[in-house]
């Protein structure tokens, strides 16, 4: 009697413990299953450019990062990029670089001058612009001119030219002021000098004195000496 009255609670524990081991092996696998990797962020480089070239515009992969010099170094991705340095006058620079994570790139770079900035100015615009007797263009005037001497002459109809020489230096900047005088004009009341009454009067005496001569040449007489008379304008 106490066999039967065990019996059943021993099976029901077995089965209950059956039951536990088949859900033990996917609690584990669960347990144990790996978290995705973080992306790995690499550490950012710079770079840093030694120049005597002030003033210079810098520009990387077509970004200005600003004018010579330039304090500290400039932060960039890592990986190839391209730079660019000019400046009016001067030859530019242009170029690749690299720059690794966490890393500083050095660069060394100085531009070579080659022409001069030359600006013309004038009171009203228009007037032409020559340098060494070419017409270079019309004020107002702003145009990088080769290095030497050279002769700058503004012109315009109506006006006086005037005419400055400048000695231009690689690199430099020179502001020109030209201040053109008018010419005189000749007032119509007067009108031309062929127009006046005076000028055809001496004309006529000129043709009678002429035509006096070629007769007496054609008559076989010498010709009198001509008299000495004085025309006063009035």
């Amino acid at each position: 009697m106490r066999a039967l009255l065990t019996s059943p609670a021993r099976l029901s524990a077995a089965t209950l413990a059956a039951a536990l081991m088949a859900f033990a092996p996917q609690a584990t696998v669960l347990a144990a299953r790996p978290k995705a990797p973080e992306p790995k962020v690499e550490a950012p480089g710079g770079v840093t450019i030694f120049s005597t070239t002030n003033g210079a515009l810098v520009e990387i992969d077509g970004e200005p990062k600003g004018t010579l010099p330039i304090k500290g170094p400039i932060v960039l991705s890592p990986g190839v990029h391209k730079i660019r340095v000019s400046l009016r006058g001067w030859t530019e620079y242009i170029d690749t670089f690299e720059v690794a994570a966490g890393d500083e790139t050095e660069l060394e770079i100085d531009l070579v001058p080659f022409a001069g900035i030359v600006k013309v100015n004038t009171k009203d615009p228009g007037a032409t612009v020559k340098i060494d007797g070419k017409v270079e263009g019309v004020t107002p005037f702003d145009k990088d001119i080769a290095v030497g001497k050279k002769v700058v002459t503004v012109g315009r109809p109506g006006f006086y030219d005037e005419s400055r020489e400048v000695d231009i230096r690689a690199g430099e900047e020179y502001v020109l002021d030209f201040q053109l005088r008018e010419m005189p004009t000749t007032s119509s009341d007067d009108g031309e000098f062929y127009e006046q009454w005076w000028f055809w009067t001496i004309i006529g005496v000129a043709g009678a004195g002429a035509a006096t001569a070629i007769a007496l040449s054609s008559s076989g007489e010498s010709a009198p000496p001509s008299a000495a008379f004085t025309l006063q304008i009035p």
